[in-house]
């Protein structure tokens, strides 16, 4: 079951992709950044017909006392007559603040040329490092360095420094979410090996996809962790930034899902 805070956590990851969303929009959009388990899908027993994850999304409306409010996870939210506005935040500190509204209408344009996927829990044992020991160690290894970096900037800033496919499930197409020095989001995929940077790794259709939509943005970022030790957990980081990732790198399909015609 996810609570509210897992929730706030997702509608952070949504409106840095969206700019802004009213809370029908947000209950729509939820299944692209989590997957739902069984309690989440039961039916609410105070308003007929929903969902309990959609009930706790307008929890979050309905608990804020005040007209407006910036949550840490990434969002203000302003209340008005019987709806609500989620929209993403920028700066750091006293300068923090909603986005514009110019960047509110790039960032809604961008996200309508981007095909959409919802969150799953994929099977990659046998090709992605993300699902063994390794990948995950690797990931958390990221997450810890993201958390550092971010307190030397503004220790307010930690909690918009999310490990995803740990908390929400894959299928977003990077594995953690943080913010840059100006406090605006930054998507990172982390791929760890024990050996050299000069090691393949894998990413998924999924994680490539998004890579490519990020190419022309300063905002997605792989980061290679290679010469990686299990038992210290820890290894050397290559920051390497969307559009090297696809000008530079070469895809090479390796398997395919076969089904019957």
């Amino acid at each position: 079951m996810h609570n509210e805070g897992d929730i706030r956590q997702a509608v952070g990851i949504l409106v840095a992709k969206y700019g802004s969303l009213t809370t029908s929009e947000v209950k729509a959009k939820m299944p692209e950044v989590m997957v739902y388990d069984d309690e989440d899908k039961e039916k609410s027993k105070a308003r007929h017909g929903e969902m309990m994850i959609v009930q706790r999304i307008g929890n979050i409306v309905s608990h804020q006392k005040v007209k407006t409010k910036i949550y840490e996870e990434g969002f203000s939210l302003v209340k008005h007559g019987n709806g609500a506005i989620f929209t993403a935040i920028t700066g750091v500190g006293s300068e923090t603040k909603e986005i514009s509204t110019d960047e509110i209408g790039r960032r809604k344009r961008r996200s309508g040329n981007v095909n959409k996927t919802n969150p799953r829990k994929v099977d990659w044992d046998s090709v992605n490092e993300r699902r063994t020991v390794i990948g995950r160690a690797g990931e958390d290894f990221v997450y810890n360095e993201e958390v550092k970096r971010i307190q030397d900037i503004d220790s307010k800033l930690i909690d918009r420094v999310q490990h995803l496919s740990e908390q929400l499930g894959d299928g977003a197409g990077f594995d953690i979410q943080s913010v840059d020095e100006n406090g605006n989001p930054i998507f990172i995929e982390v791929k760890t090996t024990e050996k050299d940077e000069k090691t393949p790794f894998y990413m998924s259709v999924n994680e490539y996809g998004f890579f490519k939509s990020k190419k022309d943005e300063n905002s997605a970022f792989l980061y290679r962790v290679y010469n990686f030790n299990v038992n210290s957990k820890r290894g050397d980081i290559e920051k390497i930034p969307a559009k090297e990732l696809i000008e530079k790198y070469h895809p090479e399909p390796i398997s395919f899902k076969m089904e019957k015609k």
